[in-house]
């Protein structure tokens, strides 16, 4: 999470009534987003059309379903060759990404998202509900679309 918003949590707890601390639940969703866009940039249907189809291996990003690969598989040194050379090829990009699904990082990806959505949702209900930030939480499941 950044300083910034480690601020802002801080400023918003301290002229507040409320003494519970908001920081694990900021990060959970901070983290939460982040794993949602890895994902999204290199699975979801609306990048395959897009110009920016898979833009995190062109820029060679080492995102959440990246680094589970590279660890679950290291002897296979593909993706962080095709990372490396951060090509701009539709295919090379169609490639890595069909790697990606053999290793099952996309399944772990989705798995590890179920997982937080489900104890971000109930930190929400342990600081006292918040129906606006469930609605945002519902918002951000179109990953499973």
């Amino acid at each position: 999470m950044s300083l910034f918003v480690k601020m802002f949590v801080r400023l918003l707890q301290l002229f507040s009534n409320c003494k519970e601390d908001f920081a694990h639940l900021i990060t959970n969703i901070n983290l939460y987003y982040q794993i949602r866009d890895d994902y999204f940039n290199l699975y979801h249907k609306e990048f395959t059309t897009d110009t920016n189809f898979a833009d995190d291996i062109s820029s060679g990003t080492f995102t959440f379903p990246v680094i589970h690969a590279i660890r679950s598989h290291p002897e296979d040194q593909q993706i962080i060759h095709i990372l490396r050379r951060r090509t701009k090829d539709f295919y090379m990009k169609r490639y890595c990404i069909e790697l990606l699904e053999q290793f099952g990082s996309f399944d772990y990806t989705r798995a590890t998202l179920e997982e937080m959505d489900k104890q971000i949702r109930e930190e929400i209900q342990r600081l006292g509900g918040n129906p606006l930030l469930v609605k945002c939480m519902d918002d951000l499941l179109d990953w499973k679309q």
